[in-house]
């Protein structure tokens, strides 16, 4: 039985992550067959396609965007830190800090956002 445990254990904890990947790389490859698809038939249609028609289907960017980013990924980060903190003989806490700093880089470019719209 402990056998059993060890395999599934091993089993989910590569494989689950694996699984996320493949899952998150078959939506973004979903939703780009869609902008293709909706390109293709405007095309077809004869209609003409102008820089802001494709600005519309591309992802939004921009220093709110980069806002929302931000404060999310610090959102996770730290939590994540507390809670490692918290696990004496836990993963170190160091980790927690990846997506605190992958926030704060969001919010940087925020701000240089800011300054370069004012501009």
């Amino acid at each position: 039985m402990g056998e059993v445990i060890g395999l599934v254990a091993v089993a989910g904890g590569i494989g689950g992550p694996i699984l996320v990947i493949y899952f998150i790389l078959v939506f973004l490859n979903r939703k780009l067959a869609l902008k293709t698809e909706t390109l293709i038939k405007l095309v077809e249609a004869g209609a003409t396609i102008d820089p802001d028609m494709l600005k519309m289907l591309n992802e939004p960017s921009g220093p709110i965007i980069d806002l929302r980013k931000g404060l999310i990924w610090l959102a996770i980060g730290i939590p994540a830190v507390i809670g490692l903190l918290a696990e004496p003989e836990g993963p170190p806490w160091v980790l927690g800090l990846i997506p605190v700093f992958i926030g704060l880089a969001y919010l940087i470019m925020m701000k240089l956002g800011h300054n370069k719209n004012d501009t």
